[in-house]
């Protein structure tokens, strides 16, 4: 899936359009949802899932799955936020009181207090992320490096960024790997020989993410690496008025609207 998002990103019909603007875009965006009220935030998902699926032509069902992917973390969280507990003697319904279980001396509740807690924290979630996915569709890692080099931040933080990205990729392709092997040799027969392969295969996949990783840095510095990753730009960027208008007056507009409903 990583690998099929950075072939998107680099086929993106937005590709060409100059990457700080759009990270500027992606950053005004991000604050709004994170300020805003969920109408705003509403209106600001489905503009920006506009700019993904529309405008930059990425698969609809490849953006669904990613938000949906991103969305199960929300929902393994959102019991903790959404569920109470108070002792069975000390616990009393009032009319906030949605629904209420008792199990033993416990009376398990939720209130509408819990509800309306986990839909501010869903909506402002589901926006955040689609200005984070506008990002990675549009426009590929080596650009955010090298836009992050021209801000100022050190090469360190940039060069450990690209490292741990490459090796995403050198990870699921040696799991994949090993995961295929492990079945051809008839493991993963029922759920106690299956998780015993896992943890054969966590334990040998480190081994070997350690190997991948030294031949890699002696062929870095076999090429005369010098402790410096050069990032070399290969697309051509041109600045586009119809996209700079349309977003700075949505972005314009949400906020007047957010102004407007009491932000």
């Amino acid at each position: 899936m990583i690998g099929r998002i950075d072939t998107l990103a680099y086929g993106s019909r937005l590709r060409n359009l100059p990457p700080v603007h759009k990270l500027l875009f992606a950053i005004g965006a991000l604050v709004l949802a994170l300020v805003s009220h969920p109408l705003v935030q509403a209106l600001l998902f489905v503009w920006m899932s506009l700019w993904i699926t529309v405008y930059a032509r990425v698969p609809w069902r490849i953006y669904v799955l990613v938000v949906s992917a991103s969305l199960a973390f929300l929902l393994a969280g959102a019991p903790a936020l959404l569920i109470e507990i108070a002792g069975g003697q000390e616990w009393s319904p009032t009319d906030s009181v949605w629904a209420s279980w008792q199990l033993g001396g416990w009376v398990f509740y939720v209130t509408e207090a819990g509800l309306t807690r986990v839909g501010i924290l869903a909506a402002r979630s589901l926006t955040a992320l689609s200005c984070f996915s506008f990002l990675l569709f549009t426009v590929p890692f080596a650009e955010i490096l090298q836009v992050l080099r021209k801000i100022g931040v050190p090469s360190i933080l940039t060069d450990l960024m690209m490292i741990m990205y490459r090796f995403v990729f050198v990870l699921l392709e040696t799991a994949e790997q090993m995961w295929t092997a492990q079945k051809a040799r008839g493991g993963h027969g029922g759920l106690s020989e299956t998780l015993k392969d896992a943890g054969r295969l966590v334990f040998q996949l480190f081994t070997r993410s350690m190997i991948r990783y030294r031949q890699m840095y002696i062929s870095m510095t076999a090429r005369g690496f010098l402790d410096d990753f050069r990032v070399i730009g290969y697309s051509t960027h041109v600045r586009s008025k119809r996209y700079e208008s349309e977003a700075v007056a949505g972005l314009l507009l949400l906020l007047m609207l957010e102004w407007w409903t009491g932000g």
